[in-house]
């Protein structure tokens, strides 16, 4: 039992939530300044693909992650603010379900309508459950995209590992191997905050685009785009490439 005494000598660890862990490292890592020459896995964009798998990844110190996305800061204004029950289950396993629910508005019913008779107004002429019956426990929301991965930051940040994206990075050439056992060489243009453009490279175990329908990734490997172009992403190790399927 975690009793007043043992709170009073050690603190609290981490966040009150239990689903985020404190930062056991000696240092705060900095993913700004420059990126290491060697990671297992590179992920190409932060957007919603980039920062679940992200947050996902963010949970075992031992797997070095990091993620690179051009825009030079954090998502301001968000392009996209529905999400389907299926996602806040996602969420929940994430652990901030709760919060998402809270801060959403819910889209509990559809209403239709219709011209009046005469044609001067409008008047309503039906009315459905949202989310059928059964289909799940949560409900379907709006909310700001910003607001949204600010949340998935959040969770990353509360890691073992203090994950964040590097940004002002974009990928300019993925190097495949010609060996099964060798990594992924990327070349990656940084740009600072003052304009001054640098390059870095970065071998990696595994390289995955999340970096939407005009996939850098996906055109490296030579190939073409399958399915809906807003949920699609590319995997790549050597040895084996794939083009999955990812909708948030």
């Amino acid at each position: 039992m975690f009793s007043t005494t043992q709170f009073h000598l050690n603190g609290v660890k981490g966040s009150i939530d239990p689903l985020k862990l404190q930062f056991e490292g000696d240092q705060e890592p900095d993913f700004q300044s420059r990126l290491p020459e060697e990671v297992d896995v590179l992920v190409i964009g932060a957007g919603p693909a980039g920062q679940l798998l992200g947050t996902q990844l963010s949970r075992f110190p031992d797997i070095t992650t990091r993620i690179i996305e051009s825009k030079a800061g954090r998502l301001k204004q968000g392009n996209a603010d529905g999400l389907q029950c299926r996602t806040i289950e996602i969420f929940e396993a994430f652990g901030f379900g709760e919060t998402v629910l809270k801060e959403a508005y819910w889209v509990n019913e559809t209403t239709f309508w219709s011209p009046t008779e005469d044609r001067t107004g409008l008047q309503r002429s039906g009315r459905i459950r949202d989310t059928e019956a059964d289909l799940s426990e949560m409900p379907h929301v709006i909310l700001n995209q910003a607001r949204l991965h600010d949340l998935w930051l959040e969770s990353m940040k509360w890691s073992p590992t203090r994950l964040e994206p590097s940004y002002g990075r974009q990928m300019t050439e993925m190097k495949i191997p010609p060996g099964q056992d060798e990594r992924v060489e990327v070349v990656v243009k940084k740009t600072d905050q003052t304009g001054r453009e640098s390059i870095e490279r970065v071998r990696a175990k595994y390289v995955v685009g999340c970096d939407g329908a005009r996939s850098g990734v996906r055109t490296a490997l030579g190939l073409e785009l399958r399915g809906d172009s807003q949920s699609t992403f590319a995997l790549f190790r050597r040895g084996s490439s794939s083009i999955a399927n990812s909708m948030l």
